[in-house]
């Protein structure tokens, strides 16, 4: 994508984001068309903004030769379990449980390549909840519809992979041997079952990912002991309401706790 394309993209999303005045979508001349246009306006979004970077985002199209969408989680939309989340922040209350990593060490920019089990080693698992939102229009195409279309999906991972927050629970450092593939995965609001699952991440095991995201950010600036990084849902998002007290449990791994609040 052209720079000057990028930079103007990023500042109708930033905009979007200051007045929370959603946009329809972007003009045609600067629409992302690959994961790698929807990237350039996220890095060209984080410069405006200038917010700390407390983790990342990892996912991919599953397609052959398009690379991962990689996006950052900004300090002040990351909360620790059990959370208060202000429904203004994320006016959607799309909720979804994840399992999100810790690193425990810094993982530096090198030329060698970091191997699974050395990444393996420098991370913890934690239960989490994403919290869905975007900048874009719903009122005719839900995120949900926005998503199930790749012309769309693109455009909508410009704007940050939808994130609007994450809830991160306590960490377990000893999850080499969970088969998070068999992993049972309940999310509830007020001890309503809202969803349960068997497993269903989309790698089955949400830590593959966080090797590619380690050897993608070893040729830039590395990654953070304390950034968390996330890759991908069990279940997708589901919608609930404010007041109420949505836990997501992972058996074996424990549980993130939160409540949005006028």
């Amino acid at each position: 994508m052209e720079q000057a394309k990028a930079v103007e993209a990023a500042r109708l999303l930033v905009e979007a984001r200051r007045t929370g005045i959603p946009i329809k979508e972007l003009p045609q001349e600067m629409r992302p068309l690959v994961a790698a246009d929807s990237n350039q306006i996220v890095d060209e979004i984080s410069k405006i903004l200038g917010h700390d970077i407390a983790g990342w985002k990892i996912t991919f199209l599953y397609k052959p030769r398009e690379i991962p969408f990689q996006s950052p989680i900004y300090s002040h939309l990351m909360f620790l379990s059990p959370a208060k989340i202000p429904a203004s922040l994320t006016p959607s209350l799309f909720i979804e449980p994840e399992i999100t990593f810790r690193l425990l060490a810094d993982l530096p920019p090198r030329d060698r390549l970091y191997r699974p089990e050395e990444v393996a080693g420098a991370v913890e698992a934690c239960p989490s909840m994403e919290i869905v939102d975007t900048r874009f229009d719903t009122k005719h195409r839900t995120i949900r519809q926005r998503l199930n279309e790749r012309a769309t999906l693109v455009e909508a991972y410009a704007d940050h992979q939808t994130n609007g927050a994450f809830i991160i629970g306590p960490g377990v450092k000893n999850w080499r041997d969970i088969d998070f593939g068999a992993t049972k995965v309940r999310m509830s609001a007020d001890d309503k079952t809202i969803v349960e699952s068997i497993g269903g991440h989309a790698f089955v095991d949400p830590f593959p990912p966080i090797v590619i995201l380690a050897n993608q950010f070893r040729k830039r600036d590395g990654l953070r002991k304390g950034q968390v990084i996330a890759t991908g849902s069990f279940t997708g998002f589901f919608p609930v309401e404010i007041g109420q007290t949505i836990v997501a449990d992972f058996e074996g791994v424990g549980q993130a706790t939160a409540t949005f609040v006028k």
